[in-house]
């Protein structure tokens, strides 16, 4: 059931990627410097109010470096480390306390980006809300789920790749499990995204930790400069479970797959970045999706 799941999942991608390609890109480009900051640390399992204060807290630091946005780990208003935990923590859209802060937003102009167990009438997705101004933005559900994803913990993928557009910026978000395949961010990219933000909850076997790290960092290089994006990765870091361990390693990195800012690991921290728009111009970049023949494309979809 779960190699037919990510097959259905694939198969949903490729479909989004034909029609985005039988119509025509959009043209955006980078209109400003933007700062990006990048929270990595810990939150407290199932606990939504203790989680909500310390986005709070940590808000207030990104905003004090004029950031322009602030990203959070996969589920960090939630938890993760349960189905218990993940059922004790999803909130509703209307959720009281979380409508409250999404009205705080209204004070600044910064975007936050935070993950959270969405729940609904009869599923609960795997969420990263975009707040904005005083209002949800958009929210984006986690479509790549892993085995544990969809039969320990509950969650229900999502079907769509959506992309945003605040600040003179568009962008799009994949959680963690997405970033370990090309489509959605080829999707994202096809649609003009520039910035890619991939919050991620990764507590792993400790004696694993070493070859987890360098494969997601791989995977993070190549959809930067594949793509052309900047990409600003964040981490949890966990010790409290006997031979498991969240590492952190968070980043930011340019289109040329090269550091801006990292994270130490087990640390928790926040980390900022200037981004330019001369990054994504030529002679730093040298290739585009726009030079791949169409029947390419098809064959590709096919």
């Amino acid at each position: 059931m779960a190699k037919q799941a990510c097959r259905d999942s694939r198969w949903l991608m490729i479909g989004m990627l034909t029609q985005l390609w039988l119509g025509s890109s959009p043209a955006f480009g980078l209109e400003r410097d933007v700062v990006i900051s990048v929270f990595q640390g810990r939150c407290q399992e199932g606990d939504f109010s203790a989680n909500l204060r310390k986005v709070r807290q940590i808000v207030e630091e990104a905003k004090s470096r004029q950031s322009d946005f602030v990203v959070f780990p996969e589920t960090f208003l939630t938890g993760y480390e349960s189905r218990e935990v993940i059922e004790r923590g999803a909130r509703r859209l209307n959720d009281p306390e979380l409508t409250q802060f999404v009205s705080e937003s209204r004070e600044h102009s910064m975007v936050i980006l935070v993950g959270v167990a969405r729940r609904t009438d009869d599923s609960i997705f795997n969420t990263v809300l975009i707040i904005h101004e005083g209002k949800l933005l958009g929210l984006y559900d986690k479509v790549m789920l892993t085995g544990g994803d969809r039969d320990s913990l509950g969650f229900k993928p999502g079907t769509s790749i959506p992309v945003f557009r605040a600040l003179g910026v568009t962008f799009g978000v994949l959680i963690c499990h997405d970033t370990s395949f090309p489509f959605p961010a080829m999707l994202a990219s096809e649609q003009g995204a520039e910035i890619l933000f991939t919050p991620h909850y990764n507590e792993i076997a400790s004696q694993q930790m070493d070859d987890h790290r360098r494969w997601v960092r791989n995977c993070h290089v190549g959809l930067a400069t594949q793509f052309k994006v900047v990409v600003a990765r964040s981490n949890i870091v966990k010790s409290s479970r006997a031979g498991e361990l969240g590492y952190g390693e968070s980043f930011i990195l340019s289109p040329q797959g090269t550091e801006l800012s990292k994270a130490e690991l087990f640390k928790e921290q926040l980390i900022t970045a200037r981004i330019e728009p001369a990054m994504f111009q030529g002679p730093t970049t040298w290739a585009t999706n726009a030079e791949t023949p169409s029947w390419l494309k098809m064959q590709i979809a096919e």
